[in-house]
C-alpha cells in the first residue's frame, strides 16, 4: 500500500481538487480538505493550505486531554494523522428523535464548556461535525476555526437544532443542567464576533 503523503489537495472555486494515487479510501472531503480511511482505527486528513493544518492541529492538541476529539497520531506539514471514529453525524442521529435524548444533550454541554477551558475561541460547530461513536461518546471533528474565529455561544449549532425542530427542547434541558450558562447564551444583548476567514 503506497504512502498517504503522495496524495495531494488543491483548491478550486468549489471544495478542493483532489489526487490520490493510493487505495486510502476518501471518507470526507470540504473546502479546506479530504479525509481518507488509513486502516480500521486510524484516517488522515490532507489539507489543501499548510496554514489549515497548522490551525486544527493547534487546536486538536490543545483538547487532546478533553476526550472531545480524535486522537492525533502523527502532525506533517500537510496532514494530521488522527483517530477514525466509528458512528454516525449527530444530524443523522437525530433525525429520528422525536426529542433531544438526555444523555446527548448533557455530553454536549460538557463538551461546549471543555471547548472553553481548552482555550477554544469558537464555542460552536455544526451538528454534522459532532460524531455520535458506536459506544455512544460524542467526538467533534473539523477545528480548523476553532482558535481563530470567535464565537462565544453555538449559533450555528442552534440554527441545526432548530432545522430539526429539537432546539427548544435542548434549550430546556440546558437550562437544567447548567441554569448560568443557559442564561449566558439567551441573554438578549449577547453579541456574535467573528474574525474573517484567510
Amino acid at each position: 500500500m503506497k504512502d498517504f503523503r503522495l496524495i495531494t489537495v488543491n483548491v478550486k472555486k468549489k471544495g478542493v481538487d483532489i489526487h490520490n494515487p493510493t487505495s486510502y479510501t476518501l471518507i470526507g472531503k470540504g473546502y479546506q480538505g479530504a479525509v481518507f480511511r488509513v486502516s480500521d482505527e486510524s484516517c488522515v486528513k490532507v489539507y489543501a493550505k499548510k496554514r489549515h493544518c497548522v490551525r486544527e492541529s493547534k487546536a486538536l492538541l490543545a483538547a487532546q486531554d478533553s476526550n472531545f476529539v480524535p486522537k492525533v497520531y502523527e502532525v506533517g506539514s500537510n496532514y494530521i494523522l488522527m483517530e477514525f471514529i466509528e458512528g454516525e453525524s449527530l444530524n443523522d442521529y437525530l433525525k429520528s428523535k422525536e426529542k433531544f435524548p438526555a444523555a446527548v444533550a448533557e455530553q454536549l454541554v460538557g463538551i461546549f464548556k471543555k471547548m472553553k477551558k481548552v482555550g477554544f475561541t469558537r464555542i460552536d460547530g455544526s451538528i454534522r461535525h459532532f460524531l455520535v461513536a458506536d459506544d455512544g461518546t460524542i467526538k467533534v471533528i473539523d477545528h480548523v476555526n476553532s482558535m481563530r474565529s470567535v464565537s462565544s455561544r453555538p449559533d450555528q449549532f442552534f440554527r441545526d437544532l432548530r432545522k430539526l425542530k429539537l432546539l427548544n427542547d435542548f434549550m430546556m434541558q440546558l437550562k437544567s443542567l447548567d441554569p448560568e450558562l443557559y442564561e449566558a447564551w439567551t441573554e438578549r444583548k449577547h453579541i456574535m464576533k467573528k474574525r474573517p476567514h484567510k
